[in-house]
């Protein structure tokens, strides 16, 4: 695989994958933005079925307006946090396209990701797939090299499918800067480098300039995801 910030265009199936606050679903409603702008409005699965808050089905006005379908836990919009999946998602995953892309927005560490161990044989069924982890290296469960590999290591044990490729998310929010970016470069090229996954793209705010000659490397995001108080 080489470094492409276009590299959903080329996938039915997109895993995010990510401790809780790397910014997957943030990440997961950009894909599924850039994806419906290119006229491919996918389906946006959450497997979050652990952390109650910041879940793509929080989403619908957005969504909605980008025709973008989310399914995702059955109580998902209410005060109810049971961890019920809607049925159905096991064909939906097997149904994938470059036409109907997937993608699929896990919750955070190997607990979250346990919710993808009833899925994994629909998973691997889509050749066409690519699971990413996002790391942000402002986190304080990512910002070692040594943390992510053990990650890595414990959701590819739990669920049996590998984490193919890495995406770095670092950020601060409305805080983040291109420095804030830049020195998160040295981590993840030495995890790249160590477990022998690619780094596909680092994602950079939208309207943050970067050097001549790297535009394929940075993905420009929107904040999508926002807290109640702002």
């Amino acid at each position: 695989m080489e470094t492409s910030n276009t590299f959903y265009e080329k996938y039915a199936l997109l895993v995010v994958l990510g401790h809780y606050g790397s910014g997957k679903t943030n990440l997961a409603l950009n894909l599924a933005k850039k994806l419906s702008d290119l006229g491919r409005p996918p389906l946006v699965v959450d497997l979050d079925v652990v952390n109650p808050y910041f879940r793509t089905t929080d989403y619908q006005e957005l969504t909605d307006r980008e025709g973008i379908e989310v399914v995702g836990p059955v109580f998902g919009n209410s005060s109810l946090d049971a961890p019920s999946l809607a049925p159905g998602i096991d064909s939906m995953i097997r149904e994938a396209s470059l036409q109907r892309p997937v993608i699929l927005d896990v919750g955070g560490d190997p607990d979250g990701a346990r919710a993808l161990v009833r899925y994994a044989p629909e998973i691997r069924s889509v050749e066409n797939r690519l699971t990413l982890l996002v790391v942000n290296a402002r986190r304080p469960e990512s910002q070692q090299v040594e943390d992510n590999l053990m990650m890595i290591g414990a959701i590819s044990g739990m669920t049996n499918l590998p984490i193919e490729a890495l995406i770095g998310n670092t950020h601060l929010a409305e805080f983040t800067t291109f420095e804030t970016i830049e020195q998160s470069l040295e981590l993840l090229e030495e995890l790249s480098t160590i477990s022998r996954l690619p780094l596909m793209a680092v994602t950079i705010p939208a309207g943050l300039t970067v050097p001549p000659g790297s535009e394929d490397l940075y993905l420009p995001i929107e904040r999508l995801v926002r807290t109640s108080w702002q």
